[in-house]
């Protein structure tokens, strides 16, 4: 399976109102990583205080950065035939879709949820944050809000959940598999 394990920082939680302003894609074979993409991005829009405190993420850092719109062909062929995976997947997939309408590129990805996943295959934990479930895995730890290094967490909780229960039953958990193009995400 080709996955694309994604985290997105943004300037809030609505995507008609908000922006994406730091993305990280983790590129998946399987289990293996073949590829990876950080980029900070101008929102074109001030970060509020309580998202700069959480993300350390400043106007200063993304002034002079591309906005989406430069950078979004480039994403568009990096998640292509992908499955769309990510923490809090229906989030960070709102939020590429948005961006993607306001670049005029379709984007509907299958999309698969670590959170959901996790919950499945590693029952019983104290929490599912993505935080408090890499610590419970015995996970390195990382610079939590910043979206390639949540991004790669992300991809290794996935690796993990794939070890322990197979390719099959992860496929089993994967939402939106109308998408025409799902012959070619296998």
């Amino acid at each position: 399976m080709r996955f694309a394990v994604v985290d997105l920082e943004t300037t809030g939680g609505r995507p008609a109102e908000c922006r994406i302003m730091e993305m990280g894609i983790v590129l998946m074979d399987d289990c293996e990583v073949v590829g990876t993409y950080q980029t900070l991005i101008d929102p074109g829009q001030e970060i509020p205080p309580f998202i700069r405190n959480l993300t350390g993420i400043t106007e200063e850092m993304v002034s002079g950065q591309p906005q989406f719109s430069s950078v979004a062909e480039h994403v568009s062929e990096l998640l292509k035939d992908r499955i769309f995976v990510a923490h809090n997947v229906l989030f960070d997939c709102k939020f590429m879709r948005a961006e993607m309408k306001r670049a005029a590129i379709p984007y509907d990805p299958p999309r698969l949820c670590t959170v959901k996943l996790s919950r499945r295959v590693f029952p019983g934990l104290p929490s599912y944050s993505l935080h408090k479930l890499t610590e419970s895995l015995g996970l390195s730890d990382f610079r939590h809000h910043r979206a390639l290094d949540d991004a790669m967490a992300a991809a290794e909780i996935l690796k993990l959940a794939i070890a322990k229960v197979g390719e099959a039953a992860v496929f089993k958990e994967v939402k939106n598999m109308s998408n025409p193009k799902k012959a070619k995400v296998l």
